[in-house]
């Protein structure tokens, strides 16, 4: 009798998204995130905790400035508007479409509309009193220590 051979299911691999826990715009990004990624291809953790900052330390980025969120896959990691365009790339659907015209444009031209954003964003949002932390049914997604 011939054996039956099953592929066993071994889902992606999470891209952890570092992101200013104490932003206000940064954390209302990252709920949109979460609510809109059903599949859970993403992870998160405030670029203050203690994993965030071990990341950033990895990758020689400042522990500092926190005025870009990181966006880390299994091969490469991206910042300002290159890991906004890949993680709506990544977040798949409709969101997708926004990806192909907007990485033609050029890198330069694309962060510099990040940065001023970025330079915008405690005003347009305000910041909180302590790291943004989920609710109970989203606190798996979320990491916090290396």
């Amino acid at each position: 009798m011939k054996q039956k051979h099953t592929a066993e299911y071994h889902p992606p691999t999470p891209w952890l998204i570092l992101f200013d826990g104490v932003c206000g715009w940064c954390t209302g990004w990252v709920r949109f995130l979460v609510r809109h990624d059903s599949e859970k291809r993403f992870q998160f953790a405030p670029l203050q905790s203690p994993l965030g900052q071990q990341q950033l330390a990895k990758y020689n980025l400042s522990q500092e400035n926190f005025s870009t969120f990181v966006v880390i896959s299994p091969e490469n990691y991206f910042t300002k508007s290159t890991a906004a365009l890949h993680i709506i790339h990544r977040l798949g659907g409709l969101w997708r479409i926004l990806y192909y015209p907007l990485i033609l444009l050029p890198t330069v031209l694309r962060d510099s509309i990040y940065d001023l954003i970025a330079h915008c964003r405690y005003q347009l949002r305000g910041t909180l009193t302590t790291c943004y932390r989920p609710p109970p049914e989203y606190q798996d997604r979320f990491r916090y220590e290396v």
